[in-house]
């Protein structure tokens, strides 16, 4: 969804901006909102709510995931260390009516009593001297413009490089665009709807661990060594791409977007991932405010990538959250009463719908509280097929068992 509007307009800053400095973000426009929403409005908490007109969503199947130190998910604990986590959930409506058939997605040390309460202390956008040095310093810049600081959002200054590379530094988020990226987005490489296809290729250039290593590379010289993700990688066929290219680009007036010639230079793994807090992901605060941005999926991801057998062709790095400790433990609901929430929820619709409960995922979720300033709480992320079609996103409070639901 964001890739489009960011091969434009691509956002750095420094790090550092705290509590009352934090900016916002272009994320908004990027949706398409015309104005900045009234935040403190953003969530509310109740039992009802339907999520009518949600945009189906492609499955993440075939895709591999591990962590920002390189460990692959699903690896096994050892005996005597890290308990597993729960094993697929099930459980049915006495009428039918909502079903559940899910793996828990927890961390391996999740017990249920040892998630902590976070404050979150301002956002990280990535280091403004390292991006200048790696991206600008001692290449041809075609053109550079400034846009001034408005609406809390902090000055940027945008770099058009001789290359065709794009480098923004300020106003929201780090983010990178090589000459090539405008043919990865044309072959719709980081679009969720093309991922299962996509996962169905191979590339090998390099393995998908190399892939990974390659972008936590990139990110810790550009200012976010500190901090945990969470990846997933799929690879990106260049003669898939082109398939999709030619489906997609089919007017006279379209001819001249799309790439000359792919060839296996252009193979390319995409990587995408969350930050993370002692191994929760972050559910971070754009996904809270429009209901087609809160799937945990590559459109939403706070970190997106391509990397090729050039290198680096795209890194996005935005929303990173300073999170503190503050040593408080929460208590949180037993899973059955949160998935109690979800299926009156379901049941409580008046049609002859069934629902399945597809996937359970929990998150430390940052958003703008009634005071219009950052917290963060831990929250259940449940991906819900109706009729097994379309799918909905519901979550719920982990603290209260309440729905939080979506504008």
């Amino acid at each position: 969804m964001f890739v489009a509007v960011l091969l434009m307009v691509v956002l750095s800053a420094g790090c550092g901006k705290k509590n009352g400095e934090i900016q916002e973000s272009s994320r908004k426009t990027e949706a398409g909102a015309g104005t900045e929403p009234e935040t403190e409005k953003e969530l509310e908490t109740g039992t009802d709510g339907t999520e009518d007109g949600q945009a189906t969503e492609k499955t993440e199947t075939g895709s591999k995931q591990g962590t920002g130190t390189g460990q692959e998910a699903g690896t096994e604990p050892k005996p005597d260390e890290e308990p597993e986590s729960p094993a697929n959930y099930q459980r049915e409506s006495e009428s039918g009516k909502v079903k559940f058939d899910c793996k828990v997605e927890t961390p391996d040390s999740f017990t249920g009593d040892n998630v902590h309460k976070y404050l979150v202390s301002g956002e990280c956008t990535g280091d403004d001297k390292s991006i200048l040095s790696r991206y600008v310093e001692g290449k041809e810049i075609s053109e550079q413009f400034e846009e001034e600081a408005h609406n809390g959002i902090p000055k940027a200054t945008h770099y058009n490089m001789a290359d065709g590379a794009v480098i923004n530094i300020g106003g929201g988020g780090f983010n990178f665009g090589s000459g090539n990226f405008a043919y990865y987005s044309g072959g719709r490489a980081l679009d969720s709807d093309y991922q299962e296809e996509y996962s169905k290729g191979q590339v090998s250039f390099a393995s998908e661990e190399e892939a990974i290593k390659a972008v936590e590379q990139e990110l810790a010289e550009t200012g976010f060594s500190e901090f945990e993700f969470q990846f997933v990688v799929y690879p990106a066929n260049h003669e898939i791409m082109k398939k999709i290219e030619a489906e997609i680009y089919t007017s006279e007036e379209d001819q001249s977007q799309k790439k000359e010639a792919w060839t296996q230079e252009d193979d390319a793994y995409v990587v995408y991932g969350f930050q993370a807090q002692d191994n929760i992901p972050i559910f971070h605060r754009w996904m809270t405010v429009f209901r087609s941005m809160a799937y945990d999926n590559v459109d939403n991801a706070s970190v997106q990538a391509v990397y090729s057998s050039r290198g680096i062709e795209f890194l996005m790095a935005w929303p990173i959250y300073y999170l503190e400790d503050t040593g408080e433990a929460l208590t949180l609901k037993e899973f059955e009463e949160i998935a109690g929430t979800v299926e009156a929820k379901f049941e409580n619709i008046l049609n002859e719908s069934t629902y399945e409960v597809t996937r359970a995922k929990l998150f430390q979720m940052v958003r703008l509280n009634e005071n219009q300033e950052y917290a963060a709480e831990p929250i259940w992320y449940f991906e819900v097929t109706e009729d097994g079609i379309s799918k909905s996103v519901t979550l719920v409070d982990a603290v209260t068992g309440k729905e939080i639901v979506l504008k």
